[in-house]
């Protein structure tokens, strides 16, 4: 998983929504091609979650 290290707290929120709404975009294509439950999928989805732990856990901060 990548981690983010930024000072700033609204440059750390945009880089996980750019790379939430990439996953997304790769999951869905991933889940059209291979099957929404190929494991491919699932770790794309999975990778998503992560990000979104992270987004959340910055959101809850401020």
């Amino acid at each position: 998983m990548q981690t983010y290290k930024h000072n700033n707290t609204n440059t750390l929120r945009k880089a996980l929504l750019v790379d939430i709404e990439a996953g997304r975009e790769l999951m869905i294509h991933v889940g059209l091609e291979e099957g929404f439950t190929s494991k491919n999928t699932i770790v794309i989805s999975q990778f998503i979650d992560q990000l979104l732990n992270q987004l959340e856990k910055i959101t809850a901060t401020d």
